[in-house]
């Protein structure tokens, strides 16, 4: 993110997307069919019924042996998948899934009867499981399928995650149903996972979110779950290490670690309209993430006392955070894990970053991660995001920047990680551990006249700006920019 106006050419390649629709269950990701999914408990998928009792509570779990004390009841596997009991979280039950094969392949744990046997229109349903890989460097997913009375899938929504530890943690994914009396199928998949390998999946839930909800309830009331997160387990990356860290796991933003501007004006240099504050509903952390909301004010909010561009007040608040006078660092790998709000078609005008600026000031910046949000009529740039490398910011030396376009899905699908490796002579980007741009002495002769200095880092995000363009009537607010953990790693 620059500090005067960024003018970047977009290149536009095809969208791919995560939804599917109008496919039999027999053809969904991974090949993994209804026919050989291995059932647990003596039941099969057929002659599933509602469970007719209704209410208005909106939270009751639809999941049944949500918690795997009654071992694997109510649970299957897909091929290639071995399920067995395993320690979950905080010490109790949970499901332990391995690869059978010999070579690569995706396991899956699948609910043997659709939790929801009868959705009503309209409505959200939220599912979480908390997952943890035994090896560092695994592929999660989390989906939920609605389906018809053959079990033929509507449509879909799905939730990645790429884990670089072991420690346990929470997906989430989200589907809005859009028939009635439709059932709703619930996968959590392990992709392309090594035969060495193993995840441990617990306390798996499915919720009905719509206010005053009236639908299926499961038969049996849900087990409580318990909430403690351990300690994060963090495998380095081969040749480096962990020199510092923010698992994000206090109660509280660290302040020893963070600075967080407040009633800032920051981004006023490339036109963005928010006012950076340091307060709960902006930016807190929680449940292991750190959270940066940008919101719409319901009336202006007073930018401090020189605010010379919205002198009434600012109608959009964010937030921003940065390791200025805290602790910097010449050369290393940084490293972030986060969910943007970027969603196709109601994101305009949003800015989520990490970057890097120079700690004794002055010109010179590295965007880790960049990207800007879509209105409805762009339906090509979701899948983006941008790295980039300034010099100066007056054309002396002309910015580089590549735009990287995911494989699969957006940055607003799960929690992707992102990382820079920075060396004397060279920069290298990386999306989900795939090397995703490079620039060195040959491509960039000013590289070492730029970044031979102390930097430090910077989270945030900008609302409106030169760049993305204002918010639209479709931009969704409050926009959540969620931070799993910042690693930064040194030879």
């Amino acid at each position: 993110m620059t500090e005067s106006d960024v003018n970047c050419v977009r290149e536009q390649r095809p969208r791919h997307t995560r939804r599917i629709r109008k496919r039999s269950l027999k053809k969904t990701l991974l090949a993994i069919t209804a026919t050989s999914i291995v059932a647990v408990g003596g039941s099969s998928l057929t002659g599933l019924t509602a469970q007719a009792t209704t209410g208005s509570d909106a939270a009751v779990n639809f999941v049944a042996n949500d918690t795997f004390n009654s071992g694997l009841d109510g649970w299957m596997g897909g091929a290639e998948t071995k399920m067995t009991s395993g320690e979950g979280r905080d010490a109790t039950q949970g499901v332990r899934l391995t690869n059978t094969s010999s070579a690569a392949t995706s396991v899956m744990l699948n609910d043997r009867s659709n939790a929801v046997s009868n959705t009503v229109a309209g409505h959200t349903y939220e599912a979480t499981a908390w997952v943890r890989s035994e090896t560092a460097g695994q592929s999660v997913l989390l989906r939920l399928l609605e389906e018809d009375a053959g079990y033929d899938v509507i449509d879909s929504q799905q939730t990645h995650q790429w884990r670089t530890g072991t420690a346990w943690k929470k997906i989430t994914t989200n589907y809005t149903a859009t028939r009635a009396a439709s059932s709703i199928d619930l996968h959590v998949l392990a992709l392309n996972m090594q035969p060495e390998n193993a995840v441990v999946i617990d306390d798996v839930s499915l919720i009905d979110t719509t206010e005053n909800s009236s639908v299926d309830r499961p038969i049996a009331p849900p087990t409580p779950t318990s909430t403690p997160t351990p300690t994060a387990t963090m495998t380095p990356p081969a040749g480096w290490n962990l020199a510092w860290s923010d698992e994000f796991n206090g109660s509280g933003i660290d302040r020893t670690k963070w600075k967080v501007d407040n009633l800032s004006t920051y981004g006023d240099g490339n036109n963005e309209v928010a006012c950076l504050m340091d307060r709960p509903e902006n930016v807190k952390t929680a449940d292991g993430l750190l959270t940066i909301t940008a919101r719409k004010e319901s009336a202006p909010v007073a930018c401090g006392t020189n605010d010379s561009r919205f002198p009434n007040g600012r109608s959009y608040t964010s937030a921003m955070l940065s390791t200025k006078d805290k602790i910097d660092f010449e050369y290393g790998r940084f490293e972030i894990s986060a969910k943007t709000p970027l969603t196709q078609g109601t994101s305009k005008g949003l800015w989520p970053a990490f970057w890097m600026r120079p700690a004794s000031g002055g010109i010179g910046e590295l965007d880790i991660l960049e990207a800007v949000g879509t209105s409805k009529a762009d339906s090509l740039s979701a899948n983006k995001l941008v790295h980039t490398i300034h010099y100066d910011y007056v054309g002396t030396h002309p910015q580089q920047a590549t735009t990287y376009t995911l494989p699969t899905g957006t940055t607003a699908d799960g929690f992707h990680n992102y990382a820079v490796e920075w060396a004397p002579g060279s920069i290298k980007w990386y999306v989900d551990g795939v090397l995703s741009a490079e620039r060195n002495i040959s491509t960039t002769s000013w590289l070492d006249e730029a970044f031979v200095k102390d930097f430090y880092l910077r989270l945030n995000m900008a609302v409106g700006g030169n760049w993305p363009g204002a918010p639209d009537a479709d931009t969704a607010f409050p926009a959540t920019y969620q931070v799993d953990y910042v690693r930064v790693y040194q030879r």
